[in-house]
């Protein structure tokens, strides 16, 4: 299984993929909060320690400012998101534990932002389409999902996943790539949320 910690040390280099992804999904995100306002929640999944998400929300002001919830199974990452948080000023609910159970956070559902970035490129094909199926269930009307999904050398899965959330009956709001690099979408849930059941293991990582 990966590594997650030598991972994110791939945040640190400037030049590397992973670092561009990170500043295209701050840039996307900034764009769905800024015009919301109070009273509205992002769920982030598999959130390491939240560099994607905490400084947009610090950025704002207080009034302004989304409930935050992380998920991360990584105990370290975890600790280290609720650090962020605290350092910037913001509160967030950080949940140690396997973001693809959803017994483990299911009750702050429905979510305005839903992030799901950093999973697509670990989990099984039916996985990925699991979890845009039950997407739905999981936000508002006019929720929005964020996520994202590298280029493999074997097989390039960025364009089927956008067709999946289409097929879901998502609208595509945004798609921002480089070829051979990382795919950044986003979605925007239009009616109001599904009725439909959320499995209880809504994947799981096979990297």
């Amino acid at each position: 299984m990966t590594d997650w910690h030598l991972w994110h040390e791939q945040y640190d280099d400037p030049s590397s993929s992973l670092s561009r992804r990170l500043e295209v999904v701050r840039r996307l995100l900034t764009g769905v909060v800024e015009p919301m306002g109070g009273e509205h929640r992002v769920l982030s999944l598999c959130a390491g320690d939240g560099r994607d998400v905490i400084p947009v929300v610090a950025g704002l002001p207080a009034p302004r400012r989304p409930d935050l919830v992380l998920v991360e199974l990584d105990d370290q990452l975890a600790s280290a998101a609720r650090d962020k948080a605290r350092d910037a000023g913001i509160h967030a609910t950080v949940i140690a534990a396997d973001a693809g159970n959803t017994s483990l956070w299911r009750q702050h559902l429905p979510v305005d932002v839903l992030m799901l970035c950093g999973i697509f490129g670990n989990i099984s094909d039916d996985d990925i389409r699991a979890t845009i199926e039950a997407a739905p269930a999981m936000v508002v009307k006019g929720g929005t999902i964020i996520w994202t999904r590298g280029a493999r050398r074997e097989r390039d899965l960025r364009q089927q996943v956008r067709q999946w959330f289409g097929d879901a009956g998502f609208s595509e709001i945004d798609f921002e790539s480089e070829p051979g690099g990382f795919g950044v979408g986003v979605n925007r849930w239009p009616d109001a949320t599904a009725p439909s059941a959320i499995p209880d293991q809504l994947f799981t990582f096979v990297r």
